[in-house]
């Protein structure tokens, strides 16, 4: 009866692993689609009978999924700051991944994006939005740190998801030289898989999406922030670092 039990355990395990893992956000298993893109066919508005709510309860991140992409950048960090905050979202995440991109912004508070507080709603490539709010963006002589959550997605592949956190930490290191610290965190709804499974179902997320699709939009999108900085000329040399 022992043996029989512990075959009847391992065939749902295994059930759980492959067809939950294929359902995983529409990731993993499954073959990869390019997702249909909607950018530039309608104005990024907020969705139908959208409710502007507070952002959630952040939990520490040592209670979050959590993955960090590293980059140094030959330019000062004043330079990397200002390049950074005359690039829009939508030119700074990356467009070529297997994740759809950003399409557009629409403001839920008054002035710019940036300051903490500050809460917009970012329309996604495939159609679906979501709502991202500053918490911390500071700055010192040499570093910076630029803190925010994302919630209330509205993908049907976001529903393992309750939101997210990103944090970007720049600083000196010297030689005119930047350094870029991006850690990208998640809480996972514990009612839907893979969250369901506790220890289990985090270890699912982070082998499955973090680690791979998530982690090469990071890595693509760093690259590219590092490729138009450095194509800017450092004071008094009128040549770019490609040049």
């Amino acid at each position: 009866m022992r043996v029989r039990q512990t075959v009847i355990v391992g065939v749902v395990v295994s059930v759980l692993l492959v067809g939950g893992s294929v359902a995983l956000l529409g990731y993993t298993m499954a073959p990869s689609q390019t997702p249909q893109d909607f950018s530039g066919l309608r104005p990024c508005t907020p969705p139908p009978e959208f409710v502007d709510t507070p952002h959630p309860i952040v939990a520490p991140i040592e209670n979050l999924v959590s993955h960090t992409e590293e980059i140094v950048i030959e330019r000062p960090l004043a330079v990397v700051l200002d390049v950074e905050a005359k690039t829009s979202l939508e030119d700074a995440i990356d467009k070529n991944s297997s994740l759809p991109h950003v399409s557009g912004t629409y403001m839920l508070t008054e002035g710019e994006f940036g300051q903490p507080g500050s809460r917009r709603v970012t329309c996604l490539s495939d159609g679906s939005t979501l709502v991202e709010q500053v918490l911390e963006n500071d700055r010192t002589s040499n570093s910076s740190q630029y803190r925010y959550v994302v919630w209330n997605c509205t993908s049907q592949k976001a529903r393992p998801i309750v939101y997210g956190v990103g944090n970007f930490f720049r600083s000196d290191i010297g030689g005119a030289r930047t350094l870029v610290r991006w850690t990208y965190s998640f809480q996972l709804n514990g009612h839907n898989f893979p969250g369901i499974l506790g220890g289990f179902g985090k270890f699912l997320f982070r082998r499955n999406f973090l680690d791979r699709q998530y982690a090469e939009m990071m890595r693509r999108s760093l690259a590219g922030s590092k490729a138009r900085i450095e194509s800017k000329a450092l004071p008094g040399d009128n040549r770019s670092l490609h040049e």
